[in-house]
């Protein structure tokens, strides 16, 4: 009986927090973006190695919901411009403007992912994360503006998708994707973890040698786009419990939203349609 309770008071807690919460998904924003009144956008944010992605994609899988891995364009984007010879450099500015500029951009779904490709790259999870990409992709990131502009233009694509019907909507995980890819997210999680926990599942579960820590550093540090706790988002901290427990978490707190939503009346719009602009 009184697991029961305790259950039953939990639920409520929730409902209360995510009731409180504004909803994003009606917001006026500077997009060409049509919303999606019986979808749900779900962003989860945080540095290196705070298990984002598991985490994003046991939240998908259980909702059927679009995963989209939003640093896989940055690091395409970084794997193009290392093999056009283009490097890191801010001396390079005006090359890389001229790049994307020309570049040609595709975005289709995949197994439930979103998928990128870029002048017909299209890497897989593997090459995304080879070594000179990993070395090389916050560099990109902080020193030119464009290729911020570039991504978070073209991801925010994905909602145009006429697949994209079949789900309930989109799973999103990255750095910036509450803050400045999907603002309009009706719910945002914010993960930390230690340090420590950050290097032990670089090294021990991603089976990658970069370094989480000095990665960050750029990311929080830049001066546009930086990378922050999105307004309204819900704190994570992923060290202090199993991934079974993180999963069920995030899964509760979206669960009940999904509800909340469903019993709703869709608000009207203040998203300008293109053709009336």
């Amino acid at each position: 009986m009184h697991s029961i309770m305790k259950t039953g008071l939990f639920s409520f807690a929730l409902l209360v927090m995510i009731l409180i919460f504004p909803t994003y998904a009606h917001c006026e924003v500077d997009t060409e973006i049509f919303p999606l009144y019986d979808k749900i956008v779900v962003t989860i944010d945080g540095g290196s190695a705070t298990k984002k992605s598991p985490i994003t994609q046991a939240l998908a899988k259980k909702f059927n919901l679009v995963y989209v891995e939003t640093g896989a364009l940055y690091r395409t984007v970084t794997y193009v411009l290392i093999q056009a010879g283009v490097a890191p450099e801010s001396n390079n500015e005006s090359k890389i403007d001229e790049f994307l500029k020309d570049a040609k951009y595709e975005c289709f779904l995949e197994d439930g992912k979103a998928k990128f490709s870029i002048n017909g790259v299209c890497l897989t999870s593997k090459e995304l994360r080879a070594e000179d990409i990993n070395a090389n992709v916050a560099k990109y990131s902080s020193l030119f503006k464009s290729i911020n502009d570039f991504c978070i233009k073209h991801i925010r694509e994905v909602l145009n998708l006429k697949e994209i019907q079949k789900f309930n909507g989109i799973a999103a995980e990255g750095r910036t994707c509450g803050t400045y890819i999907f603002p309009e997210a009706d719910v945002k999680f914010w993960f930390l973890a230690t340090d420590s926990a950050k290097i032990d599942f670089r090294i021990d579960v991603e089976k990658e040698i970069d370094n989480p820590i000095e990665r960050d550093k750029l990311d929080f540090s830049r001066t546009f786009h930086p990378m922050k706790k999105p307004e309204y988002a819900i704190e994570v901290w992923t060290s202090s419990r199993p991934m079974e427990e993180n999963i069920a978490l995030v899964l509760a707190f979206v669960e009940q939203k999904l509800d909340v939503k469903k019993h709703s009346k869709p608000l009207e719009s203040k998203v300008v349609p293109p053709q009336q602009r």
